[in-house]
């Protein structure tokens, strides 16, 4: 993400790369996210990347299990909750069947 006052934001502007019309659109969880894209892939490829891997990461056995160790298996209830929430996506790519 290239956060407006960041290096990285004064490249994209000198290169023209495409950057959120709103402060929502840096916000990671927010509608109008939008990541810079990279040379191989689009913006909304990179943030249905990013969605996939933050359920695959906190729905994993090894995440849940730690977790469950530590805090309870109340806290782990909780995770997984969250996780039947998907994020509605203005520039998520949808994934291919």
């Amino acid at each position: 993400m290239a956060y407006p006052g960041s290096r990285l934001y004064c490249e994209a502007l000198e290169h023209g790369w495409p950057l959120p019309e709103s402060w929502s659109g840096y916000a990671q969880h927010s509608y109008d996210c939008l990541p810079l894209p990279t040379r191989y892939v689009g913006a909304g490829e990179v943030l249905s990347f990013r969605d996939r891997a933050f359920n695959a990461y906190f729905g994993g056995d090894r995440y849940q299990r730690m977790i469950g160790d530590k805090f309870g298996p109340e806290t782990v209830a909780h995770i997984q909750t969250m996780l039947e929430h998907q994020l509605p996506r203005r520039h998520a790519t949808p994934r291919a069947s």
